[in-house]
C-alpha cells in the first residue's frame, strides 16, 4: 500500500514540500496533470498539426498544364502545407528534411485533391422522394450531413461548394476538425422567388397565412421584390456566405415552375448583385438552364450559371467573353430515374428530368469550345451522393481526361478565388493530396473507381484514408502514440 507522502507527491492530494495544509484549502490536487491539460483548451477538438513528411519516387499530376511533371518527384509536407517539390535526383533542398519521414510511393500518382463546385450536403439520407427531403427536421439534417461530408472526404473530394443548405458554422465546425469532410464554401439558403426553383412550401391559393418576408425551407429561402431581396442577400452575407445563389429559371426537383420560366425581375437581380459587389465583391450564381434565364442572369450582374444545359452556341460565346463560370451537373439526370431512385423524382419532375438531359454533353462541348472556365459539379441528393464520381465518366463521354481534370481542379480553383492554395500540387498550397495507382490524364474514369485506384486521401497534410501500410492515416497514428504513452505510464 502506497504511503501517504507518495499518494500527496503523485498529486492524489494537495502537497507543498510534502505539507498539505494552508496553501491549498480545497481537497483533491493542486495542479492538474500534464498530460490531460490539451483537453482544457477553449476549443479542445482542434487537433495539432500533423507531422511533417516526403513522399518521394511519385509521378506528380499538373492538371494546369495537362501533364505529369518530369521525371520522379519528391513532394515536402509541412505544417499542412506543400513545402517543396522537386526531382528525386536532386539534392534535398531543405536542411531539416533530413528529420522528416520519407514514404516511398513506388512510382504511383499523386494528383491534387478534387473540387466539387455544386453539392447539397445537407440534402441527406433517409428518404425516398424530394417531398421527404424537404420535411426532414432539422437536427437529422445536422447528424446525417457529418456522414455525408466524411464520405465525401474519403472519394477524394478535399473541397466542395455548397449552392443550397450549408452554412458558415458548418464550415467552421470542419475547419476546427470537430465534423471530418472536405474543405466547405457554402452561400447559406439558395435566394427564390416564390414560386421559383427555391420554393418548398405548398402550393395553395392565399398562401402561407400570416408570413409577409419570406420562408426559409430546406436548400432555399424566398424573397419577393427589392426590399425583400436585399433583406435576403445582406442576411446571408451576415451569416458568412461565401457567395449567393439566385434562382434564376425552373428547375427539376420543383413542382411549381416550368423549365423555361425566368425568375426574379431585372430589378431584383440588380439589387442582389449590387449588394454582392458592394459587400467585397462576393461571387453570384445563378440555377439557370435555357438560354433566356442564362442572358437573363448575366445582363443583370450575376457571374456563374449553375446546369447551363441548354445553352446554344452564342451563348456559349457570350460567358466566355464576360467571363462567366458554368458549372454543369450532368450526371444526375440519369442517377435520378435508375433503380433505386425511380421513384425520386414526382411524374412531372421526370418529364422535365428527360427534357434538360437531352442536350446536356453538347451544352458541355459547347461551353468547353468557346473558352468557358467550366467546373465539377455533382448535384446530387439523398442516398445518390455515393455516386459523386460518376460525373467523371459521363463527361469523359465528350471531352478529353486532361479538360476534364482541370474542371475538377484548376478551373473551381480559380472561381472560389484560391489558386494557387487548392488544386494544385505546388509549393505553398494545401497538402491536398491523393495518391493512386493510375494515371488520371490518361482515363479520367479511374476517379471514378476510388475503391479500386484510390489509395491515399490527404487533406491539409492529414492522411484521412490509406491502403498504403508504409502511410497510415492521422487516427491509426494517434492510436499507435496512445498505446506507446499508456505503455510508459505503466512502466
Amino acid at each position: 500500500m502506497p504511503s501517504v507522502e507518495n499518494v500527496r507527491m503523485n498529486g492524489s492530494a494537495p502537497s507543498t514540500n510534502g505539507h498539505a495544509a494552508h496553501d491549498h484549502p480545497f481537497p483533491g490536487p493542486s495542479h492538474t496533470r500534464p498530460s490531460l491539460l490539451p483537453k482544457l483548451a477553449l476549443k479542445p477538438w482542434i487537433p495539432a498539426a500533423p507531422a511533417g513528411l516526403i513522399l518521394t519516387n511519385a509521378q506528380v499530376v499538373d492538371p494546369a498544364a495537362g501533364k505529369l511533371l518530369d521525371g520522379l518527384q519528391s513532394v515536402v509536407v509541412k505544417n499542412g502545407k506543400i513545402a517543396a517539390v522537386y526531382p528525386v535526383d536532386e539534392p534535398d533542398l531543405l536542411e531539416e528534411e533530413a528529420g522528416l519521414r520519407k514514404v516511398d510511393l513506388d512510382g504511383r500518382y499523386i494528383c491534387p485533391g478534387l473540387i466539387d463546385a455544386h453539392v447539397h450536403v445537407t440534402a441527406v439520407p433517409g428518404v425516398k422522394t424530394i417531398s421527404e427531403l424537404v420535411r426532414t427536421p432539422e437536427e437529422d439534417i445536422h447528424y446525417r450531413t457529418i456522414y455525408i461530408l466524411r464520405e465525401m472526404l474519403l472519394r477524394g473530394f478535399t473541397t466542395v461548394r455548397d449552392t443550397g443548405g450549408a452554412s458558415k458554422r458548418l464550415a467552421n465546425a470542419i475547419d476546427e476538425g470537430l465534423v471530418v469532410g472536405p474543405r466547405l464554401f457554402q452561400c447559406g439558403k439558395a435566394i427564390s422567388q416564390t414560386g421559383g426553383h427555391g420554393d418548398f412550401t405548398p402550393a395553395q391559393s392565399g398562401g402561407e397565412p400570416g408570413c409577409c418576408g419570406g420562408h426559409s425551407i430546406s436548400l432555399g429561402r424566398t424573397a419577393d421584390g427589392v426590399p425583400q431581396v436585399l433583406k435576403a442577400v445582406r442576411e446571408e452575407l451576415k451569416a458568412g456566405a461565401d457567395q449567393i445563389k439566385v434562382m434564376c429559371g425552373g428547375g427539376v426537383a420543383s413542382a411549381t415552375d416550368a423549365i423555361e420560366t425566368i425568375q426574379y425581375s431585372a430589378e431584383e437581380i440588380q439589387a442582389i448583385t449590387t449588394t454582392c459587389r458592394q459587400m467585397g465583391n462576393i461571387h453570384t450564381t445563378a440555377h439557370a438552364y435555357t438560354v433566356e434565364a442564362i442572358r437573363h442572369a448575366i445582363d443583370n450582374g450575376i457571374k456563374g450559371i449553375e446546369h447551363g444545359n441548354l445553352i446554344d452556341k452564342e451563348t456559349a460565346i457570350y460567358m466566355a467573353e464576360k467571363g462567366i463560370y458554368l458549372t454543369p451537373t450532368l450526371s444526375c439526370y440519369g442517377i435520378m430515374v435508375r433503380p433505386p431512385f425511380e421513384d425520386f423524382l414526382p411524374p412531372d419532375g421526370q418529364v422535365k428530368n428527360k427534357q434538360v438531359m437531352q442536350q446536356g454533353l453538347q451544352a458541355l462541348k459547347l461551353a468547353e469550345e468557346a473558352g468557358v472556365t467550366v467546373c465539377y459539379g455533382s448535384d446530387l441528393l439523398t442516398s445518390m451522393h455515393a455516386l459523386q464520381t460518376e460525373e467523371f465518366t459521363v463527361r469523359a463521354e465528350i471531352l478529353s481526361s486532361p479538360a476534364i481534370l482541370r474542371h475538377a481542379t484548376t478551373n473551381p480553383a480559380k472561381l472560389l478565388r484560391r489558386e494557387g492554395q487548392i488544386g494544385t500540387v505546388n509549393p505553398g498550397a494545401f497538402a491536398d493530396l491523393l495518391v493512386l495507382d493510375a494515371n488520371p490524364l490518361e482515363d479520367i474514369r479511374v476517379l471514378d473507381r476510388p475503391e479500386h485506384h484510390l489509395q491515399v486521401v490527404m487533406k491539409e497534410g492529414r492522411v484521412h484514408f490509406s491502403t498504403m501500410a508504409t502511410l497510415p492515416t492521422q487516427e491509426e497514428l494517434e492510436k499507435e502514440e496512445s498505446t506507446k504513452l499508456r505503455k510508459l505510464s505503466r512502466a
